[in-house]
């Protein structure tokens, strides 16, 4: 690693320093210290040349727009499959570090504190990583996220990103059933049509049910026979004649061989 240093080495100074009259006169110690080396082809002082700045060559048009697409098809290629990822250590210590297998071990990264909790955010790429933290100098792992040891004992968490999901709302407009057609609710207004129309006739399996049964001995309950296919899920309503205080209200269901029966006897009067 080279070092960038901003005080001149002694071999600058001596090369381009000068000698400052003083008085109009040249002092012997400043020509023997400042003076640059005498040489038998030059007489006068050298010449101090501006530094040149390296510069890139320009390219061509073609050449620019082709860089640039390249550029900017490789960045969006990353961005569009890298995925974030919160990297969590809730077990304490004052110095929290991770290193993984995203960079081939080569670097460690500090966490941040958050609470008590030390977190980072990775942006990764799809794919399987393994991880461990430094915890205040000494290697360690998570032990209630995925982990797995080596042959040589060392035990390491793993990061599965293959199978992440994003939460996107809009993916998932695809799997909502699709809207009524407005035709199908015009709301339209009844005709006198409909009010002259007599009521369905009420189907004959209903006249066999087990409301419509009647007995003379209500102690002796009738055996109860078994229901028409055709009884599953209706409504049946009963006014007696001679009282007008109460009707009963009953439904049936029924499921293969069993049926269930609730009657209810609501008063007419409010």
């Amino acid at each position: 690693m080279g070092n960038v240093n901003a005080n001149p080495s002694q071999q600058d100074e001596q090369a381009f320093s000068t000698t400052v009259p003083v008085n109009g006169d040249l002092t012997d110690n400043a020509m023997l210290t400042h003076s640059p080396p005498t040489s038998p082809r030059a007489t006068h002082s050298p010449l101090i040349f501006t530094p040149q700045v390296p510069v890139v060559p320009l390219q061509r048009p073609d050449e620019m727009h082709s860089w640039t697409q390249t550029t900017s098809s490789y960045e969006d290629m990353y961005t569009q499959h890298a995925i974030p990822i919160l990297i969590t250590w809730s077990y304490g210590g004052k110095d929290i570090s991770v290193e993984g297998s995203w960079d081939n071990w080569k670097s460690r990264t500090r966490l941040q504190r958050s609470g008590k909790d030390f977190t980072i955010l990775k942006v990764l790429p799809s794919g399987v990583y393994q991880y461990r933290f430094v915890v205040d100098g000494r290697c360690s792992y998570a032990p209630d996220l995925p982990w797995a040891q080596d042959e040589a004992g060392n035990s390491y968490n793993i990061l599965d990103l293959q199978d992440y999901v994003p939460e996107d709302i809009g993916s998932i407009s695809g799997f909502e059933p699709p809207q009524s057609p407005t035709s199908s609710y015009d709301n339209s207004q009844l005709s006198s049509e409909d009010y002259a129309k007599e009521p369905p006739l009420v189907p004959p399996h209903f006249a066999t049910t087990l409301l419509n049964l009647r007995t003379t001995n209500m102690k002796i309950q009738p055996p109860m026979p078994r229901p028409q296919h055709g009884v599953l899920n209706h409504l049946f309503m009963q006014k007696e004649k001679s009282s007008n205080s109460v009707v009963a209200l009953g439904t049936t269901h029924r499921y293969l061989a069993k049926y269930v029966t609730v009657v209810l006897y609501k008063s007419l009067q409010r």
